[in-house]
């Protein structure tokens, strides 16, 4: 049975004189850092825990969890394969960072003298060894609010196989975790912003001529209503958990699927345009079209199994993946875009001062106007990385997600500006038209003036 927690609040985790280096610890680390750095959905802290047989050193059951003071925790674990020297351990975000940079190093390596492995006393929050189960249910007993890990120190490297259920609960019986309490509501305002915007860029739409609507329009209009509707859905999601600390696999599963599919519209919006489709010429020749093709599927293909895979590490790859395969789209989209723009300045030099001039002006300057969009669109996302990690508080991910859904909105709404249809007429061009039209009819009117005297 577990120790009392009250009673050992925070003691020392004797671990055996066994190399734990930072090898094993440090590769946990690192793919635990990096999925807790990525945008994910909403994450169940109330979860049931099935993991095949593994001789990993460290198994992560619940990764960075805020919880407020007085939380309950309840652990119900079972090892098929009992081994001893493991253990339970919940540890606070420090506890777990100090573990990989403890000093002094007194674990001597295998085959010499030299110091090269962790400090034989790893300091946690609460444990208990497990042999075959364990059963435990506390609270926590802390001043203030903090982040959390729960894991499995397998310090022999035993084969294990592990299953049950792991609750943490905050005050309230709110099953989200401190970070994520406020994206519920950052969710349900900024899909009623993108719906807002479809709706009146489909009025716009409406109210332009008919020649002056295409296909490109109703594209950027399919990406603001599923951008919306995606973010909708993982509101539903979010307040499932919410309500009862797991989330059903429909609503878990629908919205990220959904999510790939509009990320994959956004892209091809993207490479559409640059590529000048119903802009500059009316159709793709059969490269453009199979290349445009190619890259959806594989990334549909990719993305299905990133929301499918199991591991942090086999969900990384995916992702890693699907990365690579739109960074190469993006190369496209600047190459083809600059390409452009260089066709219709060329174009533009060698044109006289009229009405069609004045079309290939606007051309231009919506162009150029996509390439600084575009050029944000890239650069945004590592930047708000980068806040997220150096400057927001830990317990602010909805400012993370507000801050990321308001710069999408930000594009979009810039990218339908641009390339509007029926845009306001140059001025310039305007006046040229006026002043051939009072020429023509001065002639005219000289004419019928000639006719009446003779």
């Amino acid at each position: 049975m577990a120790e009392s927690p009250a009673a050992q609040p925070s003691r020392s985790a004797r671990s055996p004189p066994h190399r734990i280096g930072s090898g094993g610890l440090g590769r946990a680390a690192r793919i635990a850092y990096l999925v807790g750095s990525l945008p994910r959905g909403t994450e169940a802290i109330s979860k049931r825990i099935s993991q095949p047989p593994c001789d990993r050193l460290w198994t992560f059951l619940a990764f960075d969890i805020g919880l407020e003071p007085q939380a309950t925790v309840t652990i119900d674990l079972q090892n098929e394969q009992p081994a001893n020297n493991t253990y339970v351990m919940v540890l606070t975000h420090a506890q777990w960072s100090a573990w990989r940079r403890v000093q002094p190093q007194t674990l001597p390596k295998a085959g010499s003298s030299h110091n090269d492995g962790l400090n034989s006393y790893l300091i946690s929050y609460w444990r208990t060894g497990i042999n075959h189960c364990v059963r435990a249910n506390f609270k926590i007993n802390a001043p203030e609010k903090n982040r959390y890990h729960i894991g499995v120190l397998n310090a022999q490297q035993m084969t294990l196989k592990l299953k049950g259920q792991l609750s943490l609960v905050n005050p309230g019986g709110e099953q989200l975790s401190l970070q994520e309490q406020g994206v519920p509501g950052v969710l349900l305002w900024a899909s009623a912003l993108f719906f807002a915007s479809c709706g009146l860029f489909s009025v716009l739409l409406l109210a332009a001529s008919r020649r002056g609507r295409t296909a490109m329009h109703l594209v950027m209009s399919a990406v603001l209503l599923l951008k919306g509707i995606v973010l909708l859905l993982w509101w539903c999601d979010c307040m499932q958990v919410s309500r009862t600390g797991s989330s059903t696999v429909i609503g878990n599963i629908g919205w990220q699927l959904l999510d790939k599919v509009q990320t994959i519209l956004e892209l091809m919006m993207f490479l559409l345009i640059a590529l000048g489709w119903k802009f500059l010429r009316g159709t793709l020749n059969i490269t453009e079209v199979r290349f445009a093709v190619g890259i959806s599927v594989i990334s549909f293909y990719l993305g299905v199994f990133e929301v499918a895979c199991t591991t942090p590490s086999t969900c990384s790859g995916y992702q890693l993946s699907r990365y690579i395969l739109h960074s190469l789209c993006y190369l496209v989209v600047i190459v083809a875009m600059n390409f452009n723009l260089q066709m219709i300045y060329a174009q533009i030099t060698d044109a006289p001062a009229s009405l069609e001039s004045g079309k290939l002006y606007r051309k231009h300057q919506a162009y150029k106007l996509f390439r600084w969009i575009f050029l944000t669109f890239i650069i945004a996302p590592t930047v708000e990385l980068f806040l997220k990690v150096t400057v927001m508080p830990w317990d602010a991910v909805w400012l993370y997600i507000f801050i990321q859904q308001l710069r999408t909105w930000a594009i979009y709404v810039c990218v339908a500006v641009a390339f509007r249809p029926d845009p306001w007429p140059l001025r310039v061009f305007e006046l040229t038209r006026a002043g051939g039209s009072d020429d023509e009819a001065e002639v005219d009117g000289d004419a019928g003036d000639a006719e009446v005297a003779e």
